[in-house]
């Protein structure tokens, strides 16, 4: 066991358990299902259950949480992360976000730029970046990344009582209610889109969002890349 895994005790296997929500696109990478399917048996592997679910069938931007929301809150699972399939984990992602033991965490990637090398995760200045990055500590922000967002349930069920404006139904789902918690929304001549707009709805409802800079994923540029350039 290494000392990711050793924060996790295997004599309480069900103490946590996590439920992935992925909404896969019409061709999704193979090799980042097969870095989220590693990632899996690595948390199943330090005891820890895991439920991962496709949604039904692909809606654009925000709408693939709605559903995700609605059947994570019929499990019992303590935790909801946030996947996708143009990602790579590393098989630890989960582990290490779990054991921060926080609301709502994210790892860290870059934004989908392939002439620029430019996080998705939410800083001040670059200054402040290098320094965490360098530091690869876990820090408060004021935004999360949503494709390494790991949160706990009770974020959730908060969320979905003080935003009840957010419910909505869809054909693809008839007869259930989900939530648009990601939703996005213009605020002072400024656009939020969804994990951004989530993070707000969530700092609202009184949960912090903090960041792990040791935890670190990349994301598909023209080629799966991370801050190779920042080492």
């Amino acid at each position: 066991m290494n000392q990711d895994e050793a924060e996790i005790h295997r004599d309480q296997p069900k103490k946590y358990k996590i439920y992935i929500g992925l909404a896969p696109r019409a061709q999704p990478f193979d090799e980042s299902i097969d870095s989220l399917m590693t990632m899996i048996r690595f948390t199943q592997n330090a005891g820890i259950e895991v439920v991962l679910e496709k949604v039904k069938r692909g809606y654009p931007g925000w709408q693939n949480s709605g559903p995700l929301v609605t059947h994570m809150l019929k499990t019992d699972a303590t935790h909801s992360f946030s996947a996708a399939d143009d990602m790579l984990y590393p098989p630890n992602t989960i582990i290490r976000l779990l054991s921060a033991n926080k609301d709502i965490i994210s790892g860290i990637y870059r934004k989908c730029y392939s002439t620029i090398l430019q996080p998705a995760n939410y800083c001040t200045s670059v200054e402040e970046w290098q320094e965490k990055y360098n530091s690869r500590g876990v820090f408060e922000t004021q935004y999360c990344a949503g494709h390494t967002m790991l949160a706990k349930r009770e974020v959730f069920e908060k969320m979905i009582i003080d935003y009840p404006e957010v419910a909505y139904v869809t054909d693809g789902y008839p007869d259930e209610i989900h939530y648009g918690l990601t939703l996005p929304f213009i605020e002072d001549k400024r656009a939020f889109q969804d994990d951004w707009a989530f993070s707000i709805r969530a700092k609202r409802s009184g949960f912090k969002i903090w960041t792990d800079y040791g935890c670190r994923c990349k994301h598909y540029c023209y080629d799966f890349l991370g801050f190779e350039l920042e080492e």
